[in-house]
């Protein structure tokens, strides 16, 4: 009986599209399928309920943060992400929500 392989890929943007076409010969045993747009949600709940969550706790620390710099100031929002805002806040705000992300939030994924 032949090796064959299905690797099931959906089309976020670091999955290359041409990647089914630059297999090589050892590898020909594989056969790359990418998912329709906009399906990854609707069969990996994980995206639905735990991300979700994520994305809204990172966004509630990105703006109490954006708030405290611009309640003594009157910065625009370009001005806040050129001279307040940096790679590390980012990472100290992911960090943030992520302990966030409650056990029920997890389980009921």
């Amino acid at each position: 009986m032949p090796l064959k392989c299905l690797l099931v890929m959906d089309n976020a943007p670091a999955h290359l599209p041409g990647l089914a076409d630059e297999m090589m010969e050892e590898l020909e045993f594989i056969t790359v399928q990418f998912l329709p747009p906009n399906t990854t949600p609707v069969i990996e709940p994980m995206d639905r309920q735990v991300i979700s969550n994520f994305k809204k706790l990172y966004n509630k620390a990105h703006f109490q943060r954006s708030l405290e710099v611009n309640s003594d100031t009157e910065l625009t929002f370009r001005d806040f992400w050129k001279h307040h805002f940096n790679i590390l806040h980012c990472i100290t705000f992911v960090d943030k929500a992520w302990q966030q992300v409650n056990y029920r939030t997890m389980n009921s994924a």
